[in-house]
């Protein structure tokens, strides 16, 4: 039969347990590199812009992380390749004249230690 000296010493060793589990794994969750900000915006309404920038809480990989501008049709306006600013948090993208219409922004961002997030947002072009 447990004692309930026996049980207290349980379930503070469950506790500790849980506790260095998550000290283990915290730093993996907090690998991933997310958008701090965006130029222009999720669901802003501007005039034409001459580039996306997106701005991520950390280092980025250039060679692995990229933006992308699509029209309403799903076809890809940008002409050139997106790049990689020197502070490594700096992805833009040069855009050609857009035409009023909503754009789809989808980006991709390789942490520097090779974490992969992605995601899309709209802007509209008035």
């Amino acid at each position: 039969m447990m004692t309930f000296a026996d049980l207290h010493h349980r379930r503070h060793a469950i506790k500790l347990f849980i506790f260095v589990l998550l000290f283990a794994i915290a730093p993996f969750a907090l690998a991933h590199t997310h958008p701090a900000s965006m130029m222009p915006a999720a669901n802003e309404t501007v005039s034409a812009p001459d580039s996306v920038m997106i701005h991520f809480t950390g280092a980025v990989e250039p060679k692995f992380s990229t933006i992308t501008v699509s029209d309403a049709t799903g076809h890809v306006v940008n002409k050139e390749a997106s790049a990689v600013a020197s502070d490594g948090k700096m992805v833009s993208v040069a855009l050609p004249k857009l035409s009023a219409g909503v754009y789809t922004v989808n980006w991709v961002a390789v942490s520097v230690d090779s974490h992969r997030s992605q995601g899309d947002y709209k802007f509209t072009v008035k």
